[in-house]
């Protein structure tokens, strides 16, 4: 046990590096001066999040405060959501007392009370809110990624085909694009994401055309594009197919 508290206690004491605006790396998390709490941006830091938090979990289970409450917890690592149907002051305090025997409290400049019928609220990366069906009128949850989580996937792709990145084969630069999109379409390929996943499909179409036109000298975009077509994108060079049309999908888990 002492060693496994050990290897713990050099998890939080790791420093985080990451880069600023600039691109220069510096510590953005965690260290040796570090007293409370997990790093931001710490690869354990979920991972401790659910070992601690999955106490939460439980008490809301086994007290069926869902039922008494008429509220439904939510949780991804140290972020939840408190969905309640009527009264929200009193889920509010009993997530307060329960964090509170755990030695934990909320961070209330990120904590929110949400009207989801009126406003959207983001959680995690996704853009939630209670939308009217055109056809029905009824209301049911759109579920769509967030506009931050858009930008950072078209921000990942500038970067992954850039003009100082002519010199590397294609191969890696289509191979490097391709993971990234597959990756943030698996995570992103949910309910009613299809505007998006087309602009990310848009996006990734002119960066890599761009690219190509960079490497051969093509300047005029109308002759990249009739030179570089989209069909080509997929069937010569091997681009990953962003899919239009989003998975109705569930997920579920038990405390």
């Amino acid at each position: 046990m002492e060693a496994f508290l050990h290897l713990i206690k050099q998890w939080l004491k790791a420093p985080v590096i990451g880069e600023d605006d600039n691109g220069v790396k510096k510590t953005v998390g965690g260290g040796k001066a570090n007293r409370k709490g997990t790093p931001q941006g710490g690869v354990i830091s979920p991972l401790l999040a659910n070992c601690y938090l999955h106490i939460l979990d439980r008490i809301w289970q086994r007290r069926h405060l869902e039922g008494k409450l008429q509220a439904h917890l939510v949780r991804y690592a140290d972020d939840f959501v408190v969905m309640c149907r009527k009264d929200v002051e009193e889920p509010l305090n009993v997530v307060r007392q329960v964090l509170e025997r755990l030695g934990l409290s909320l961070n209330e400049a990120k904590t929110h009370v949400v009207d989801a019928t009126q406003a959207s609220f983001n959680f995690p990366g996704f853009a939630i809110r209670m939308s009217r069906g055109i056809r029905t009128g009824k209301p049911y949850p759109h579920v769509c990624p967030a506009d931050k989580s858009l930008m950072k996937i078209k921000t990942k792709l500038t970067q992954l085909t850039g003009r100082e990145l002519t010199p590397i084969a294609l191969e890696k630069i289509v191979g490097n694009v391709n993971r990234s999109l597959n990756g943030w379409v698996n995570y992103f390929h949910y309910r009613n994401s299809n505007l998006v996943m087309e602009k990310v499909k848009t996006h990734a179409e002119q960066r890599i055309r761009m690219h190509l036109m960079k490497r051969h000298k093509v300047k005029d975009r109308g002759i990249g594009e009739g030179r570089f077509p989209s069909v080509d994108l997929y069937r010569r060079y091997g681009l990953y197919k962003v899919p239009t049309a989003a998975g109705w999908k569930s997920a579920h888990a038990l405390a």
